[in-house]
Formats: structure tokens, C-alpha cells, sequence
């Protein structure tokens, strides 16, 4: 049995005393993070390796369950999960509809806060997330929904999708300006959250792992001919471009509130911040500019076949 097959293996049924471990950490240390709560500790910074343990081990012990139950074994063999663990364009968009799933909750999170505290950083983050969830929602309903199975071939529906979320990337270069503003008003605040801190190196861990990731498929997604796939990683990779300014922002307000970090925040955020928003405007504009080139170069070879011929 080859190395692959017997770690599929392992995963889709691991031993029992393995999974008896992982329920008694799990419970131990989702105990020991509520504890901390009921304790007033929580929110210290000794106490987040806690919480992001027990998280972990909670989604592992379900994960347990349903392997002892046997559902991991028992869907295995169907064609979309195949397709999952073997299409790189498959995982792509599962995952941008993941993107779309937690940005759309994070829409929903900040439109309750920002009413309750009538924030208006908040406010304008809720806008920039709605324009960050447009370029994923109209690749996905444009190549993979919309005109299937009539006049347009699979080609020009990727190509329709690549122009399309262009333009929307040229409206997030746009969306993005009031929170730059705000940034360099000093206006952006993290009271909201857990304490500064801990809220900061979460952030930072998060998006550096983003970052690397939207890169990484950014360069693996331009080597296939799918425009389509290159929409959704050209949106995934500008979504990580703007985690890091707002980071960048975040870490010169947060965690070094003196003169000399103001004056450094007065300099970078106005200087990041515009050649950020410049960045993803050119990049919109290149998809959306070099998609109608190709659709009319598409429209243009259908009209010189024979009408048969045509899709």
C-alpha cells in the first residue's frame, strides 16, 4: 500500500485510542478555556493558546464521531468528493465559497455591532466586505450557473466571469478608499474585540497563513486555462492584500500607541494604503480590459463557423 493510500486510511478511520484521546483533551481543554472565562482570564494573552487548542480539539472530536459512525468511509467514493480531492479547480471554488460563507457572516456580525455602538469604522468595514463577497459570488454564479447548457460555451462563461470580476475588483479599489481615510483620520478601533493584544496576534497569524496561501494559488491558478479559477484567486489574493494593510494599521494603533509609532502610522497608512487601492484598480482593470478582448475574439470565432458547429 502506497504511502498516500495508507494516510487515507489512517484518516478516514483512526484507531480508537486515538480517538478516546482526543475526546479527553477535547473536554479537558474546552473545560479549562470556559474555566478561564468563569475566572475573569480569558481574555489574557497566556490564556489564547487555551482557546485556540480547544477549538481545535473540539472540531476534532466530532470529527471522531463521524469516523466511528462511519460517514467519512461512506462517501469517500462519491464523484463531488472525489472531485474535491482531486481537481485543483473543484477545491478552488469550494473554498471561495467558503470565503463567501464567513465574509457574509462577518457582514453580519459588523452590522449588528456597528448599529449597537454606532461605529462608523465598523460601518465602513461592513461596506468593504460586501464588496469583497461581489467578485467571488459573480465568478462562481457566471461560470458555473449562469447560461449553462444554452447559447454559451464553458469558455466564454469563464471568460464572462474573468471581465466581470474585474470590474468588481475596480469597485473594491474604490470600497476600500473610506477605510483608508479612516485609518489615516486615526478613526479605526479595535474596542469591540478582546483585549488589543490578543486580538492583534490573532489577526496576524491569520492573515499571514492568508497571505502565503492567496499567493501560493495566485501563481498555481495562472498556470491553468481556466479563467474562471484565475478570477477567484486574482479576488482571493487582493482580499489578502488588503488583511495586510489593515493589519499594518491595527499593529501601529494597538500595540504602540507612542508619538513615534503615530508619526510612523501618519507616513505608511496614507503611502500603503494608496498604492494598495492603485494596485487592485490596475488588476481589475487588466481582467476586465483583456476579458471583453477575448470574448469578442471568442464571438468573433463562433460567427465564422458553420452553424452547426456553433454552441
Amino acid at each position: 500500500m502506497k504511502k498516500h493510500d495508507k494516510l487515507l486510511a489512517f484518516l478516514l478511520k483512526p484507531p480508537m485510542w486515538l480517538n478516546i484521546v482526543i475526546w479527553i483533551t477535547g473536554v479537558t481543554t474546552l473545560s479549562g478555556s470556559i474555566t478561564l472565562y468563569y475566572l475573569a482570564l480569558g481574555l489574557r494573552l497566556w490564556a489564547l493558546p487555551v482557546h485556540i487548542a480547544a477549538l481545535v480539539l473540539v472540531i476534532l472530536s466530532v470529527y471522531c464521531v463521524l469516523t466511528v459512525i462511519g460517514i467519512p468511509e461512506r462517501v469517500k467514493d462519491k464523484p463531488k468528493v472525489k472531485s474535491f480531492f482531486s481537481n485543483y479547480g473543484t477545491r478552488a471554488f469550494v473554498y471561495a465559497t467558503g470565503s463567501i460563507l464567513f465574509n457574509t457572516c462577518y457582514v453580519v456580525f459588523g452590522i449588528v455591532i456597528a448599529n449597537l455602538e454606532r461605529s462608523a469604522w465598523l460601518g465602513v468595514l461592513v461596506g468593504y466586505h460586501v464588496f469583497l463577497i461581489l467578485p467571488r459570488v459573480e465568478v462562481i454564479l457566471t461560470a458555473k450557473y449562469r447560461g449553462k447548457g444554452k447559447t454559451d460555451s464553458d469558455e466564454m462563461r469563464q471568460v464572462r466571469a474573468y471581465a466581470n470580476c474585474g470590474l468588481m475588483l475596480v469597485m473594491l479599489a474604490i470600497a476600500i478608499l473610506p477605510v483608508i481615510k479612516m485609518t489615516i483620520d486615526d478613526r479605526n478601533t479595535y474596542k469591540y474585540f478582546t483585549s488589543a493584544v490578543v486580538y492583534v496576534i490573532s489577526i496576524a497569524a491569520y492573515t499571514f497563513v492568508k497571505f502565503g496561501i492567496a499567493v501560493y494559488n495566485f501563481k498555481k491558478s495562472h498556470k491553468q486555462n481556466d479563467l474562471s479559477l484565475i478570477a477567484v484567486k486574482n479576488a482571493s489574493l487582493a482580499d489578502a492584500l488588503i488583511s495586510l494593510f489593515t493589519l499594518q494599521a491595527m499593529m501601529l494603533k494597538e500595540l504602540h500607541p507612542e508619538t513615534d509609532a503615530a508619526a510612523l502610522a501618519a507616513k505608511m497608512n496614507p503611502a500603503v494604503g494608496v498604492i494598495l487601492s492603485i494596485g487592485i484598480f490596475a488588476l481589475g482593470l487588466h481582467m476586465l480590459v483583456g476579458g471583453h478582448k477575448k470574448l469578442k475574439a471568442l464571438r468573433n470565432c463562433e460567427q465564422e463557423l458553420p452553424p452547426e458547429r456553433r454552441s
